[in-house]
């Protein structure tokens, strides 16, 4: 991610309605897993770190995370997170078996990843029955040129892809979902559009994160709030 966008992501992740929504979905999916008492997590390319702060409040207090940039770092202190390291999701800095669950949010999709190693690293800190929680983007039509050259990512998924990579690892599938498909139509016109019709990319690229008026983000929020209900009985198929 461009060293600027972490500012803007710290700033928009306990606000704006996307990160608000999927970090209450991710609460709920974690209170669901049969965790042990005092449960080892641990955020693989943590940003700024809210996801991380939001599970040693709600899940459990042991919560470790890390980054690959040391311009996330600096935010880390800001959101009181205290056991953060900068590392690589291609090579994590802790033993075999070390975690009962291990979380990645919007990483996989980085350039600077290597999806195989990083799925092998994942499962090889995480203890047996343990858990991985992983959150990509969908569909690799959904690609904005400026967007994801400013977050570095190259690669988008298909609930099929993403499946078949994770069964590299003897894992068994506990649950494959899309989040946001009450929204997705119109965030796939929007990307849509923006392909067709935005304006020339930037020399310095910048996300789609941009503020919103205040209600307009609530009832974003509210919609997903909605969505999240289900989310906890049935997957969805889109999103």
């Amino acid at each position: 991610m461009e060293t600027y966008e972490y500012a803007t992501l710290y700033e928009f992740e306990t606000s704006y309605w996307w990160y608000r929504g999927l970090h209450a979905v991710l609460l709920d999916v974690f209170r669901a897993l049969d965790l042990p008492p005092g449960a080892r997590v641990l955020d693989m390319g943590c940003g700024t770190g809210q996801n991380a702060v939001n599970l040693a409040r709600h899940i459990t207090p042991n919560v470790f995370a890390f980054d690959i940039s040391p311009h996330a770092a600096p935010f880390w202190k800001l959101r009181g997170l205290r056991r953060a390291c900068l590392a690589s999701i291609n090579t994590v800095p802790y033993p075999d078996n070390t975690f009962d669950a291990a979380v990645s949010v919007d990483v996989l999709e980085s350039e600077a990843v290597d999806e195989a190693a990083a799925i092998g690293e994942m499962w090889r800190v995480v203890r047996p029955g343990g858990y991985l929680v992983l959150v990509v983007p969908a569909y690799q039509w959904m690609m904005t040129e400026e967007h994801h050259r400013a977050v570095h990512a190259s690669r988008r998924y298909t609930r099929q892809s993403v499946t078949a990579l994770l069964r590299r690892q003897p894992v068994r599938i506990v649950r494959a979902t899309h989040v946001f498909a009450t929204l997705f139509p119109a965030i796939a016109v929007y990307r849509l559009a923006l392909q067709r019709f935005g304006h020339a990319p930037q020399a310095q690229p910048r996300s789609e994160l941009k503020p919103l008026p205040g209600p307009i983000n609530e009832v974003l929020f509210r919609i997903t709030d909605l969505e999240r209900r289900i989310l906890k009985r049935a997957n969805l198929p889109f999103g």
